[in-house]
């Protein structure tokens, strides 16, 4: 697995971000990540699925969000189990 995939996101950028756009973003990936396994391209959907984690990780960064840790978590664990 790639460590970075977006790499002109920062930090500060994500983190500007409500929680709501994230999850907007993450879910965007989780779709394209269907999308591609549908059309069976393994690669482009486990590159889409590896860019919905990278997302995911970064959300769970974000101080705003903490409260909200243990779901962000699950949510994480949740996708992981369904794509593999």
């Amino acid at each position: 697995m790639n460590l970075i995939q977006h790499k002109t996101l920062t930090l500060k950028k994500w983190f500007s971000l409500s929680l709501a756009e994230q999850m907007a973003n993450i879910g965007s990936e989780v779709e394209r990540t269907i999308i591609w396994k549908r059309k069976n391209d393994p690669e482009y959907s486990r590159l889409a699925f590896e860019r919905a984690l990278e997302l995911a990780d970064l959300t769970k960064l974000d101080p705003e969000n903490h409260r909200r840790l243990g779901e962000l978590c699950r949510m994480r664990e949740i996708l992981v189990d369904w794509f593999f």
